[in-house]
């Protein structure tokens, strides 16, 4: 027996419990026979003015992540995609390592079934693009935040060449920036200097922008919610081509 929504695969989606925009972009990505299930690892509201705030809107997120992912191995997916992105990369690749291992490990031993973290996503992808080697990011961070970023990209092989952030003052109003002021952030970290460019921040409204800008630009556009959802459907054997959020769900 299985899912009747979900008959090629059930996905269990992450997110911290401010979050709106992963559960919305991944439905409007979601092919026909994956069901997607929700779940919150539960944070406040913070109110992010200082880069003190980040790092503890930060730490809330890793804290609550163990409880958030027993709770979505309830029902019993066949994969479990972690819809967050910055305590991911948090302190370079080693860590991120270590902590993929942590949870992937629960996930086996609980639920029988592997996760998808946002950095190894981001390494995965990142391979479908071999001439890539200067990167513009955009966030929604603080400077404490890209500074993370930078580091993992670092660590992995990649120059960053500019790094810009939206700043959000906290992680619901993320998702209330608007398209003109990304659109002007992708401006000022673009260049003839960078391949490509990577969005880091998963309540940040970008999928459908990003394919917009790869049309404009002439160069891969990333959205951390599209390359995570990539590797989740391709690594559970589902090749289907979905068009409308970039190059790498169309092409790869």
């Amino acid at each position: 027996m299985t899912d009747y929504y979900g008959y090629r695969k059930k996905f269990a989606v992450l997110v911290p419990s401010t979050n709106t925009a992963v559960e919305t972009e991944y439905h409007k990505m979601c092919p026909e026979g994956v069901v997607l299930a929700t779940r919150g690892c539960v944070i406040p509201p913070f109110s992010v003015k200082t880069e003190d705030d980040f790092v503890n809107m930060v730490k809330a997120i890793g804290a609550a992540t163990e409880q958030g992912l027993r709770d979505a191995l309830t029902c019993q997916p066949d994969h479990v995609i972690f819809g967050y992105s910055a305590e991911t990369f948090w302190d370079g690749k080693d860590r991120s390592d270590r902590e993929f291992k942590r949870y992937n490990d629960i996930a086996q031993d609980v639920g029988g079934c592997n996760v998808t973290f946002g950095a190894q996503a981001i390494l995965d992808a990142l391979a479908c693009y071999p001439d890539v080697k200067r990167i513009g990011v955009i966030s929604p961070y603080l400077p404490v935040g890209d500074n993370q970023v930078v580091k993992f990209l670092g660590d992995i092989g990649y120059e960053v060449v500019r790094i810009k952030g939206h700043c959000s003052d906290s992680p619901v109003t993320i998702a209330h920036e608007d398209f003109a002021k990304t659109r002007q952030l992708v401006r000022e970290v673009d260049g003839d200097d960078v391949d490509l460019i990577l969005q880091a921040g998963t309540n940040l409204y970008f999928v459908e922008l990003a394919a917009q800008l790869e049309q404009e630009l002439g160069k891969p556009v990333l959205a951390i919610n599209a390359l995570t959802f990539w590797h989740a459907l391709r690594n559970n054997g589902i090749p289907d081509r979905i068009r409308g959020f970039g190059s790498l769900l169309a092409e790869h």
